[in-house]
């Protein structure tokens, strides 16, 4: 037997930032890895979770700024692949460059000092800090689908139990034995949750290129007909549609009263275009028993739908990307909920859904629509499923999420239960 010196070549990727930036992405990858086995997940995301926030408390505060820009990228570089849709998609590179930045910085201040008592602090409150409002970070979420607790507190718990590990002036033993006995407080009996029957969100296979095409607009309409049908001759009760699966102004369009006859069978849930004036709202619609109503999007998503920056900034950027301002995108000042032949529900499009703001005083259920044809192919959609599994489980809720280019899904709020719709 030999014990290696630190200086050894086999300790080499323990130097290189790159290394523990992978062993933190490790719950997001593995996860969309295995995403279709359920009981593999949790007990993988159960070691890799803690694993992740091992890696910030343990790393080497000299090499915080470059692990950050590495997290940065791994979680972020899809942010970019939506200029592949617009007039400058040469700056893909440049955007990816300063969402890594970004991070780069926000880990050089959550890293800062090499204390604990100043990390498992600064770990606990980083799901509160959002860049430009963009609040995807949120290091509990890797904890989604494992056996561990995802309340405030467990996290915190955990923290502290990884930091009697790592602090080398311990005991080790005590240490180890303390550490061990904080973790087991903080796991969660696993249940499972009965199907959720006569629901059935839907999984559509648009190409973002022909979304806003006239030449294939009637025939993605028709398509979404022909679902809405089929849905009705399998006695569905409900059938969900994704983000603008109708990308028009449904208002003023006249499939209105098609919508309202079918709904004496269905209760249809799609989104859709809401014009008024020169205002257009990026809205959920639903048609029930002969009725509609209509809820508008509140929370708009940073640089892709509003600019997080004074008005001056954010009307010259809004010109320069998007052109001439013809018609402005708006925004509902508070949420809504529905109580309709199917579920008591509160309508989210897309980026809302991963807002803790949109589960507070909400309904059982939430309804989740999403066009994830922007980002794919690319780690974007496990992790809005991995952030909507955190806040089902967090805030006791059943998520039903459809979604264009990317499987539908009803999340349950316990480990174990999801349905994926393909």
């Amino acid at each position: 037997m030999f014990f290696l010196s630190l200086k050894h070549p086999l300790f080499l990727p323990f130097k290189i930032p790159i290394f523990w930036a992978v062993l933190f992405l490790a719950p997001l990858y593995v996860g969309a890895l295995f995403s279709g086995a359920p009981k593999f997940l949790a007990l993988a995301e159960s070691v890799l979770a803690p694993l992740s926030l091992w890696v910030c408390l343990r790393l080497n505060a000299k090499q915080r700024f470059l692990f950050g820009l590495f997290v940065g990228f791994g979680m972020f570089y899809w942010t970019a692949l939506s200029f592949r849709y617009n007039t400058y998609p040469l700056l893909m590179p440049l955007i990816v460059l300063l969402v890594a930045l970004c991070y780069g910085v926000l880990f050089y201040l959550l890293l800062f000092k090499q204390s604990l008592l100043y990390r498992v602090p600064a770990l606990w409150l980083a799901s509160y800090i959002h860049p430009f409002g963009f609040d995807w970070f949120v290091p509990d979420a890797f904890f989604a689908y494992s056996f561990f607790r995802v309340d405030k507190l467990s996290f915190l718990v955990v923290l502290c139990a990884l930091a009697l590990l790592v602090e080398k002036r311990l005991n080790p033993l005590y240490a180890r034995i303390a550490a061990g006995v904080l973790l087991v407080c903080t796991l969660q009996m696993p249940k499972g949750t009965p199907p959720l029957k006569g629901v059935e969100p839907i999984s559509t296979q648009i190409n973002q290129a022909d979304k806003w095409s006239v030449a294939t607009l009637k025939l993605n309409i028709d398509a979404n007909f022909t679902l809405i049908n089929q849905a009705i001759k399998k006695h569905q009760k409900a059938v969900i549609l994704p983000e603008t699966a109708f990308p028009i102004a449904l208002n003023k369009s006249s499939l209105i009263p098609l919508l309202l006859k079918l709904s004496q069978d269905i209760t249809i849930i799609a989104g859709g275009l809401y014009e008024e004036g020169k205002t257009i709202y990026n809205s959920t619609y639903i048609f029930d028993k002969g009725n509609y109503h209509y809820a508008h999007k509140v929370i708009l998503a940073p640089f892709g739908e509003s600019m997080p920056f004074p008005d001056s900034i954010a009307n010259t950027l809004d010109r320069f990307f998007f052109g001439p301002e013809v018609f402005k995108l708006g925004h509902a000042e508070h949420f809504s909920d529905f109580n309709t032949t199917a579920l008591h529900l509160r309508p989210l499009v897309c980026y809302e859904g991963t807002s803790a703001k949109a589960y507070k005083n909400s309904p059982p259920y939430l309804v989740v629509i999403s066009n994830n044809a922007w980002f794919v192919p690319s780690i974007e959609p496990f992790l809005q499923r991995m952030l909507l599994k955190y806040y089902a489980r967090r805030f006791d809720k059943t998520i039903i999420h459809s979604a264009n280019k990317s499987p539908a899904y009803i999340l349950s709020p316990t480990l174990f239960g999801d349905q994926v719709f393909k």
